[in-house]
């Protein structure tokens, strides 16, 4: 009975030991464990839930539109989105896509004017991984209401309204520059809410590309650079 009683004696004072030694290490991995999205650096400060991001072009860049056979470009375009959730690297931060802004447009195309685009049905429901090449994307926050724009053009006298939409638009963010880029992401257009001559004029479909950055949390003081962990 007493080298039974020596056996649980010990097995007890191992776990006992053992315990602090565990807590301590989740403990250490918990605080270890680094958000989606942090400020300053790759690993700072996370952004918190509730944080406006903001955006311009990136230097040098243009928004690069092609609006069926129609090449144009926009010299000023930004975004603005509010972080809903930041939570550890292995999962994804959500944000809602509450503004963005395209302007000074220009189609190469002699008499032929892109008057304005407008973006339609914000806020938009975006995702932004830690996971290979840091994808990101913008979808429809419902089906009612899909992502899209609205570009006014002038061909002579006449003009048309042309709304193209989408799902979804898939893009790249980088810690170089603190940038997101969307290369050539498809619209098709939506007839029942467009001018008959965009249909005619062969613009059933466009597509969109643009470099923003650097990428800023407004919501702090002197509006740090964000970062992908």
């Amino acid at each position: 009975m007493p080298k039974f009683r020596y056996i649980a004696l010990a097995t007890a004072s191992l776990m006992l030991l053992g315990a602090p030694a565990s807590a301590a290490y989740a403990a250490s991995s918990h605080k270890s464990a680094k958000p989606v999205l942090t400020t300053g650096k790759k690993g700072g400060p996370a952004v918190k839930k509730g944080a406006v991001l903001k955006a311009s072009l990136a230097a040098h860049t243009t928004v690069a539109l092609a609006i069926g056979s129609f090449a144009a470009t926009c010299k000023s375009s930004s975004i603005k989105a509010r972080v809903t959730a930041n939570p550890s690297r292995a999962g994804k931060a959500t944000l809602s896509v509450t503004g963005e802004s395209i302007s000074k447009c220009s189609i190469s195309v002699a008499g032929v004017t892109l008057k304005s685009l407008t973006a339609l049905n914000l806020p938009y429901a975006g995702t932004v991984s830690a996971a290979k090449h840091d994808p990101v994307t913008i979808a429809e926050s419902k089906k009612s209401k899909p992502l899209g724009f609205k570009a006014v053009i002038s061909v002579g006298a006449t003009s048309a309204t042309c709304v193209f939409t989408a799902t979804k638009v898939s893009g790249r963010a980088s810690n170089t520059g603190n940038k997101v880029t969307f290369k050539a992401q498809p619209f098709v257009l939506d007839a029942s809410a467009s001018s008959l001559l965009c249909a005619e004029a062969g613009a059933s479909k466009a597509t969109f590309s643009a470099t923003y950055g650097p990428l800023r949390d407004t919501s702090v003081k002197h509006s740090p650079k964000v970062f992908v962990s």
